[in-house]
């Protein structure tokens, strides 16, 4: 298992990290671009995109010259008796990669920092899990990583779409209207691609939407609830606790 060492939430940060080593290491761009200098090469990292540092490794990081950039990070160390660690995170590893259901690794990454900063009863117990699955996730993506160019293309297009609109009401064909195919191939091509269905796709964005409303905003779980277009705050309710694991309303009061 992992010892998680610390979870950081940095936005729009106007300052930049020298050279220098430290912890295992994993950065997801939330939003912009950040650049990065391992090992004497710059790295881009683009929004959606995660990048893996081992301990031993020199790095350095700053804003990209387009403008500043949103970011999670999450550094930890292995246990000293953990001998079987995922594929891809040896010692050695570096490496980049964007997943494809970016609203859960979103929505479990402001869960492991709400527990951090939240410091509650089992926290360090939570956020260690959290981080293991989100390394199991990456490990296990890689590994069955072998989706068609063209129907890669095709679900990211619908993705793009449901992104963007994804606070109304959206239906199948609506969406084989933007990737251009049949109505029953929609469910089957988003899931082969993307991990996950359409509808269930749209449900993860909007509780992703949600938890930042609900911890950055003044706004109420019911005012939340009719912004991202559930008109039942029930319903709501019933799907971010589906989600999260609790209700929003203990988010809310945190």
């Amino acid at each position: 298992m992992v010892v998680v060492e610390g979870v950081y939430y940095d936005v729009e940060p106007s300052w930049s990290v020298k050279k220098g080593f430290g912890f295992n290491t994993i950065v997801y761009v939330m939003d912009g671009k950040v650049v990065y200098t391992i090992n004497n090469k710059r790295l881009t990292v683009e929004k959606g995109e995660f990048l893996y540092i081992p301990s031993q490794v020199e790095r350095s990081w700053m804003n990209h010259p387009e403008g500043p950039h949103k970011k999670y990070t999450v550094i930890f160390s292995w246990e000293n008796d953990f001998t079987e660690i995922p594929p891809f995170f040896n010692k050695e590893a570096i490496f980049k990669f964007k997943p494809r259901n970016t609203s859960y690794y979103e929505q479990r990454l402001a869960f492991l920092n709400i527990q951090w900063l939240g410091k509650r009863n089992l926290y360090e117990e939570l956020s260690c899990n959290i981080t293991f699955e989100l390394i199991l996730l990456i490990s296990q993506e890689r590994l069955e990583w072998h989706t068609s160019p063209v129907k890669e293309r095709t679900a990211r297009k619908i993705q793009e779409y449901i992104l963007n609109n994804y606070r109304r009401t959206i239906t199948i064909e609506e969406l084989a209207e933007v990737g251009d195919i049949t109505p029953n191939y929609v469910t089957v091509l988003f899931k082969e691609v993307i991990g996950i269905t359409p509808i269930q796709y749209i449900h993860q964005t909007r509780v992703n939407a949600a938890l930042n409303l609900l911890t950055t905003t003044e706004m109420t779980v019911r005012e939340v609830a009719e912004y991202l277009g559930y008109s039942d705050q029930a319903h709501f309710s019933r799907i971010f606790k589906k989600w999260m694991g609790t209700a929003p309303t203990n988010i809310k009061t945190q």
